[in-house]
């Protein structure tokens, strides 16, 4: 269905694609994977219009086309579901999922048309109720939770019964019962000839959904994988270029404590108190659930929120 061949492209001096060749078939699952700045969401972002390539070509069908806009892309039945959410809070669901295509009262194109609120409410369930998302389709976005929101962005790009549908990290924001609904969606999406682009780093999904692998690294191709192939070791032998075989390497100097968070209290748990240390030169990562606090501890430590309680020490 879809080759893209030699696609180059620069940025300030700074080449993010040298000469990456793709492709996908009609009903093919294909996961693109990569470290953070192998080029993937550029890539991507070529076939859904947001970018133009510098050189290369694009095919659809073995018939060459341009792709200068995001209307352009839509138009040849590609959807793109960003890492961004690209919705606007002051919309209801059904707003946001026919934003720029409203269904108008008349038939007739005048500059005053009236938005037949009705027809969008009524076509918004099929796409809500298809990912087993139940909520009003008048709901305000502002109401939704971020994990709700990044469901109502995949219901967005559905609506537009694309032929070809990119997924740019689209579970980042889910829980794992959501996650699970998410990969049965693209499983049927697959088996109505719909070919998915499946962008990840959650290695375990890809081995769960994906017909096919292919590795971009520094803005070139690294390989691919067959289904027969696609494990975790040679996903990540592709990604960084040689086999992984310690996961921890330890400082090379003495760790000298920098951030000391002590006895903290945040407005979304204000009865629990979260403490912690990190040194110079270390990544402390903060794990959790959906509505487990981690965003809301992060904004009161940088002073975005207010704390209830506690103390934060530098140096």
């Amino acid at each position: 269905m879809l080759k893209l061949r030699q696609i180059s492209k620069h940025f300030a001096g700074v080449t993010a694609l040298d000469g990456v060749s793709f492709s996908l078939d009609a009903g093919e699952v294909v996961a693109l994977i990569g470290e953070n700045g192998a080029g993937k969401s550029t890539l991507m972002k070529i076939l859904g219009g947001v970018y133009m390539a510098d050189s290369g070509t694009i095919l659809l069908n073995d018939r060459p086309v341009q792709i200068r806009s995001v209307s352009d892309a839509v138009a040849l039945g590609v959807a793109f579901v960003h890492q961004e959410l690209n919705l606007l809070d002051n919309l209801d669901v059904a707003g946001n999922l026919f934003l720029g295509r409203e269904p108008a009262r008349l038939k007739w194109a005048g500059p005053l048309r009236l938005m037949d609120r009705k027809a969008m409410l009524r076509e918004s369930l099929p796409h809500l109720e298809r990912l087993g998302l139940r909520i009003s389709p008048d709901r305000p976005l502002a109401e939704l939770s971020l994990a709700q929101r990044q469901m109502v962005e995949i219901a967005k790009a559905l609506s537009l019964n694309a032929r070809i549908l990119i997924l740019d990290e689209p579970s980042s924001s889910l829980t794992s019962a959501e996650t699970a609904k998410l990969l049965e969606v693209v499983k049927s999406l697959s088996r109505a000839g719909v070919a998915v682009v499946y962008i990840s780093h959650r290695l375990g999904e890809i081995g769960q959904i994906a017909d096919r692998v292919v590795a971009l690294r520094d803005g070139k191709n690294a390989g691919e994988l067959s289904r027969e192939e696609i494990n975790h070791n040679n996903m990540v032998r592709l990604m960084i270029g040689r086999e992984l075989r310690n996961l921890h390497l330890p400082p090379a100097a003495k760790p000298v404590r920098r951030l000391e968070v002590r006895q903290v209290h945040t407005a979304a748990w204000p009865k629990e108190a979260v403490s912690f240390e990190a040194a110079g030169g270390e990544i402390l990562g903060v794990a959790g659930l959906v509505g487990s606090g981690r965003s809301e501890l992060a904004a009161s430590i940088f002073g975005v929120e207010p704390m209830l309680g506690g103390e934060v020490l530098l140096d």
